[in-house]
C-alpha cells in the first residue's frame, strides 16, 4: 500500500470514530438528541417568582453530563435574568440519558467561589464565605438551584422548554442593644456584637460544609444610644441550632445570650429576617421576631 493510500485510509478512519459516531446519523434520525433551551426562575422563600424584580444581578447556568463532567457553562447579566432569557441547549451527539444542571445566582466579590473558567467536573463547584480578620464576611444574596433533564431523542427540530429554579440560601439578621452602654455604667470603649456559628461553605450539592465560623457585623450606636448592627446575610446555621450572641465591650464578652425572654432560640430561617432586641433598661428583655426578607422589625418601647 503506498503512503498515499496509507494517508486517506487513516483520514477515513479518524473521520470514522471521531465524527461520525460521535454526532447524529443524518438518514436516520432516531440517533439525534433534540436541542431545546432551559430558563432561570428566582423563587423568594414562600415560591413567589421574583425574577422579573432585578434582586438577582446576575446568574451562571453549568451543564454536567451523566459522569458529572462539564459540557458548558453560561452566564447572564441582570437584564438577561429579569427578561428571562432562554438559554439553547444542543448536544450535537448521541449518548446521554439526561444532563444535570447547577444555576448559581448572586455569586460575586462578596464569596470565594469556583473559577467558572476552570469547572471541568461537579466536584469542582463551591460557594464559601470570606473571612478577614477570623470573621466571615457577611455574604451576598445567594440563590442557587438544580434539575436533572431527560434528553428527547428522534430529531433536531426543539424538545420541550425546561426552568430550573433558583432558591434563597442565605439569611437575614438584624441586632439592636437598647440602653447597652447605661447597663455597662455608661463606660466609654468599643461596643460589638459577635454572632457564632455557621459553616463557611455550600458544596457542590448545595449542602452546607466546611469550617465553623463567627459572624463580626458592622455596628454603631445610633442618636437614641442605640446599638445597632443593620441587616446583615449569613449562611443557616448546622441542623437549625441556635445562633449564640456575644456582646463584647473592648474585646471582652460582658453578656452572652441564644434565646429571648419567652425561650424562642435565635434560628436563622433561609430567606427571612431574624430581628434580635435587648432592652436593658431595668430588667433585661429580649425579643427574637422573624419577618420577611429585608423587613426590619418595629419595635415599640413600652
Amino acid at each position: 500500500m503506498s503512503k498515499k493510500s496509507k494517508f486517506i485510509k487513516l483520514l477515513l478512519i479518524t473521520f470514522l470514530t471521531t465524527g461520525f459516531l460521535n454526532s447524529c446519523f443524518k438518514e436516520d434520525l432516531t440517533d439525534c438528541p433534540r436541542p431545546f433551551q432551559i430558563t432561570i426562575k428566582a423563587l423568594d422563600i414562600d415560591k413567589n417568582d421574583i425574577t422579573e424584580t432585578g434582586e438577582v444581578k446576575n446568574a451562571v447556568l453549568f451543564v454536567f453530563n451523566q459522569q458529572n463532567e462539564l459540557i458548558k457553562a453560561f452566564e447572564l447579566n441582570e437584564a438577561q435574568v429579569k427578561g428571562r432569557h432562554p438559554i439553547n441547549i444542543e448536544i450535537d451527539y448521541p449518548g446521554y440519558e439526561s444532563l444535570f444542571f447547577v444555576a448559581w445566582g448572586n455569586v460575586d466579590d462578596s464569596f470565594e467561589h469556583s473559577n467558572i473558567s476552570t469547572v471541568r467536573n461537579l466536584l469542582d463547584l463551591y460557594v464559601r464565605l470570606k473571612k478577614v480578620g477570623g470573621f466571615a464576611e457577611p455574604p451576598g444574596d445567594f440563590f442557587r438551584g438544580n434539575v436533572t433533564i431527560p434528553l428527547e431523542y428522534g430529531g433536531t427540530e426543539p424538545g420541550k422548554p425546561h426552568v430550573v429554579e433558583i432558591n434563597r440560601m442565605t439569611s437575614g439578621v438584624t441586632i439592636t442593644a437598647k440602653y447597652l452602654k447605661e447597663w455597662n455604667e455608661n463606660l466609654e470603649g468599643t461596643y460589638s456584637f459577635v454572632l457564632r456559628e455557621t459553616l463557611d461553605m455550600y458544596d457542590p450539592n448545595g449542602n452546607l460544609s466546611g469550617s465553623a465560623v463567627n459572624y463580626l457585623p458592622r455596628s454603631s450606636f445610633a442618636q437614641n444610644g442605640d446599638l445597632s448592627a443593620p441587616i446583615f446575610y449569613t449562611f443557616p446555621t448546622d441542623d437549625g441550632s441556635p445562633f449564640q450572641l456575644d456582646i463584647l465591650y473592648n474585646g471582652e464578652v460582658i453578656y452572652s445570650v441564644d434565646r429571648d425572654t419567652g425561650g424562642t432560640l435565635f434560628i436563622p430561617v433561609i430567606g427571612r429576617t431574624l430581628n434580635i432586641l435587648i432592652d436593658f433598661s431595668a430588667q433585661i428583655s429580649i425579643q427574637a421576631v422573624i419577618t420577611p426578607w429585608n423587613v426590619v422589625y418595629q419595635y415599640v418601647e413600652q
